[in-house]
């Protein structure tokens, strides 16, 4: 049976790779009780940790802050963002996210197509 309510909290975490001090729980993506379309990621960045610069070569990644502020920098342009900020990342956009001091960055992540169905889902910048 398939699941269409996802209690977070219920959900194992996981750290990506390029990234510190992150914990993320996938509420959607591929599989049984998902989508093979697009994935919906709650991610929370701890103060002093950091999105390290990468990219991601053949989806689309979207994020929608929650809670905290932080520092985004894409294709070397730097903006501050915190609660109700809305960012697009092109495929190929090398990107960097820092949370500043204060509360956990915590962040509702969108890729289409499914980030875990990607060839090279973190491509670290050269």
């Amino acid at each position: 049976m398939k699941k269409y309510i996802v209690h977070p909290r219920e959900l194992p975490t996981y750290s990506p790779p390029a990234h510190s001090k992150t914990t993320n729980r996938r509420l959607l993506g591929p599989g049984p009780s998902g989508s093979d379309r697009m994935e919906v990621i709650l991610g929370k960045i701890e103060s002093g940790g950091q999105a390290d610069p990468h990219f991601h070569s053949d989806l689309e990644q979207a994020f929608f802050v929650l809670q905290g502020k932080a520092e985004v920098e894409i294709e070397g342009q730097k903006a501050m963002v915190g609660p109700e900020d809305f960012v697009f990342l092109p495929p190929g956009a090398v990107h960097r996210v820092t949370p500043l001091e204060g509360p956990p960055l915590r962040l509702l992540i969108l890729y289409s197509p499914p980030l875990s169905l990607s060839r090279n889902p973190f491509e670290e910048k050269k």
